[in-house]
């Protein structure tokens, strides 16, 4: 398996690549999920790996600005992943893509200060068509939710 950055003009890696995610938790201990546009269904932010991203921490801080805009009071909990998944993401012929799969890297966030949960989220329309704050609870993979409810304690 090749563990690549995506670069512009270039050939993507399609039997996998590493991506990076963001679990953002407001100050009323609730996610943010996002509707993405290409697979159809609620997501945390995160995305493909960009030349400019100097570390995975960064990279997924950085698809969060960009899929929801929200820039203000966000801190990392942990320096290190809270949850690194593998999942597969079906073709898109649009795109000339094959089926491949993500080697997802996912961080916790939280929005920090007075009006942390008050935040406002502008979304990267050509890629998110909707969010919503929603309990921890509601995460499915057990893993990811498990790990994310003992680092808020």
């Amino acid at each position: 398996m090749r563990w690549c950055v995506r670069r512009r003009g270039e050939q993507p890696e399609f039997r996998g690549h590493a991506t990076a995610g963001a679990v953002v938790v407001n100050a009323e201990g609730r996610a943010l999920f996002i509707r993405h546009v290409a697979l159809g269904t609620w997501l945390t932010p995160g995305g493909h790996l960009e030349p400019e991203d100097a570390d995975l921490l960064g990279a997924a801080l950085r698809e969060l600005i960009e899929e929801t805009g929200i820039t203000l009071s966000v801190a990392p909990v942990h320096a290190v992943p809270v949850h690194i998944d593998v999942h597969p993401i079906p073709a898109n012929e649009s795109k000339g893509e094959p089926a491949h799969q993500h080697f997802d890297f996912r961080y916790l966030f939280r929005l920090e200060g007075e009006g942390g949960g008050d935040q406002e989220v502008t979304l990267q329309e050509e890629e998110v068509s909707g969010y919503a704050w929603r309990s921890v609870d509601t995460i499915t993979d057990e893993t990811l939710r498990a790990r994310i409810l003992a680092s808020l304690r």
